[in-house]
């Protein structure tokens, strides 16, 4: 409030007062009635003013708390994310006042909010990814792991390292993708050969090797399985094979 208008304020309180005494005067107010009055107005005017007072208290101690919050919420994000610390009230040399410097945080820590999220969905991505080409090699018993739920670590070398990680599964996927192709084919040519059901046979092996619409377990089990069901089938092959050799031999001699 500018000096001007204390000067107005303190010039209609003195016209209303002067205005009281015309009344008092006028109606023979006694001068103890007319001191008990004014010593009444005297503290409903301090009253007003104390419930101002406690209002603007209250005011100004919610906004620091604001502010706080604030900086404390802008400082976890940063360190969860790797960041440096960012310091608005030292960056904005021109807030003069708490609401001033709450308007000047705000967009600050609504941008990190923002880029947290993002982070934080792709990190969940990653592990979701990881996840699922784990289950696909690892064995039928391998339990993967829980997603985490600690937002303390969102740094870009943490998503670094999970995507390092999922590269890799990548790779090792399309190995044993290979490698299972390459059973398959195998066992295949060997189930045409000897006249066996090849649909059975690989299911026998492992369910999802039969099925087109679930992604086929690679798992080193299965490898293993795959392995053992092509030397099965490559043993029955050489057995039928001296069969036949042997038939052809005693053929052969029954002729002569």
């Amino acid at each position: 409030m500018s000096s001007h208008q204390l000067l107005q304020m303190e010039t209609a309180c003195g016209a209303l007062m002067g205005e009281l005494q015309v009344i008092w005067d006028e109606v023979g107010e006694q001068d103890a009635e007319r001191g008990r009055l004014l010593l009444e107005l005297q503290q409903e005017c301090l009253d007003a003013y104390r419930r101002k007072v406690d209002q603007a208290n209250r005011c100004r101690a919610q906004l620091r708390q604001a502010i706080a919050d604030a900086e404390a919420d802008l400082a976890a994000i940063c360190c969860a994310m790797g960041e440096p610390p960012v310091h608005v009230r030292q960056s904005n040399k021109k807030a003069c006042g708490l609401r001033e410097e709450l308007s000047a945080i705000v967009p600050y820590l609504e941008e990190m909010r923002k880029r947290k999220v993002e982070r934080w969905n792709q990190i969940l991505d990653a592990v979701e990814k990881i996840k699922r080409i784990s289950s696909e090699i690892r064995p039928a018993d391998f339990v993967p792991f829980k997603v985490p739920v600690d937002q303390s670590d969102l740094s870009c070398r943490k998503l670094e390292e999970l995507r390092m990680e999922l590269q890799s599964l990548e790779k090792e996927k399309n190995e044993r993708l290979k490698q299972v192709m390459g059973c398959l084919n195998t066992l295949h040519s060997l189930c045409k050969v000897l006249g066996i059901d090849f649909k059975q046979t690989v299911s026998d092996v492992h369910p999802s090797l039969d099925e087109d619409e679930v992604p086929r377990n690679i798992s080193n089990t299965t490898i293993e399985r795959l392995s053992l069901a092509i030397q099965r089938l490559h043993e029955i092959k050489i057995e039928r094979m001296q069969k036949v050799s042997i038939l052809k031999l005693k053929s052969r001699n029954s002729i002569i």
